[in-house]
């Protein structure tokens, strides 16, 4: 899976939305993937809705994690259908405004980023869990900084065991963990490598093929996907204001991602809009040498349940989310047809 085979999704439920979205570097043909990545971008979305529409009753966070699962592998079954190449990696965040829930869906290693401002704290706090993290006065109030994605590369012990049992190996030709040619564990597309493809070889002699990585181990019939669409998922709940920030490799490792959280947070704090700090990372990272496709979206959210606001200026604002029995703002009307809408405008 290359630099610009990527993909990044927001959803939201209830309330008007106004993410910020910068992509650094353009979009171009790689190996045929990008045709994958402009699928998914284009119906993952639309799929959601159409799984939303059938119920009409509000939904629990975790029937939002299988619902989220079910559209993930509808998308895949449609790539298999349209016989598209390529994959794509997911970063996935679903807010439901009226419960105050955010709940995140990931595969491969795209990053969520959850950092929510601690009223009676004045320090921003690392999401290892061991607790270990870097305190920075921001003083007025301070952060909490969680990474909630997991990256999931091939040669991950649970990945690896999950891999081998299906039939599957880890080969390190290029000197990178890969599956085949894929350096992801999990991830939409890349069917080659998911059934009933993936056996198409199996059990053939492959020695007149030099250099050709099926993923398959020699004298096995695959079980199971190589290649896994069943995301990682987690859910938390709003209190007070909180910042997202979901962005693709491009702006490093987990860690790295996290830092770059910190940062953000530190320019909201600074009284700088949403849209300008998604655009300044951007181009941060696109200056470092050697630097991945980049890109990101943050999201500014308040809730209101203990009546805490933050200051708005003329310049940006956050979304501004009223909790199911708050009683002080009236819901605004939206959908995620409208926050798409508002993201190619």
């Amino acid at each position: 899976m290359t630099a610009t085979e990527r993909a990044a999704e927001i959803a939201f439920r209830g309330a008007a939305a106004e993410p910020a979205l910068q992509n650094s570097q353009p979009e171009k043909e790689v190996n045929g993937g990008t045709e994958t990545v402009n699928h998914v971008s284009q119906n993952l979305v639309t799929h959601m809705e159409t799984h939303f529409a059938a119920t009409s009753r509000p939904l629990e966070p975790e029937e939002y994690k299988q619902t989220i699962q079910r559209v993930i592998k509808a998308v895949d079954r449609d790539l298999d259908r349209a016989d598209l190449t390529g994959g794509s990696t997911v970063a996935l965040a679903l807010i439901d405004t009226k419960q105050g829930v955010l709940v995140e869906a990931d595969l491969g290693d795209s990053h969520i980023v959850f950092a929510e401002h601690q009223f009676d704290s004045s320090v921003i706090i690392g999401g290892s869990d061991d607790g270990n993290g870097t305190a920075i006065s921001d003083g007025v109030g301070g952060w909490k900084v969680e990474v909630l994605s997991v990256e999931h590369a091939p040669d991950k012990p649970e990945e690896r065991k999950r891999v081998e049992e299906a039939g599957g190996q880890i080969n390190y030709v290029t000197g990178i963990p890969r599956i085949g040619g894929v350096s992801m564990a999990r991830a939409l597309g890349d069917i080659q490598y998911k059934k009933p493809r993936v056996n198409r070889l199996a059990g053939h002699d492959l020695s007149d093929l030099a250099g050709v990585q099926t993923g398959v181990a020699p004298g096995k019939t695959v079980t199971s996907d190589l290649v896994s669409n069943k995301a990682h998922c987690s859910i938390r709940h709003l209190d007070g204001q909180s910042l997202i920030l979901l962005a693709s490799d491009g702006v490093g490792d987990a860690k790295d991602a996290e830092e770059v959280t910190r940062l953000a947070v530190d320019r909201w704090n600074q009284g700088m809009a949403a849209r300008d700090i998604a655009e300044e990372l951007t181009r941060r990272e696109g200056k470092r040498g050697g630097a991945d496709n980049c890109t990101v979206i943050v999201v500014v959210l308040d809730t209101d349940t203990k009546g805490r606001r933050s200051v708005d200026s003329p310049t940006r604002t956050s979304l501004d989310i009223p909790l199911e029995g708050s009683g002080s703002r009236r819901r605004r009307r939206s959908s995620i047809a409208s926050l798409k809408d508002w993201i190619r405008g």
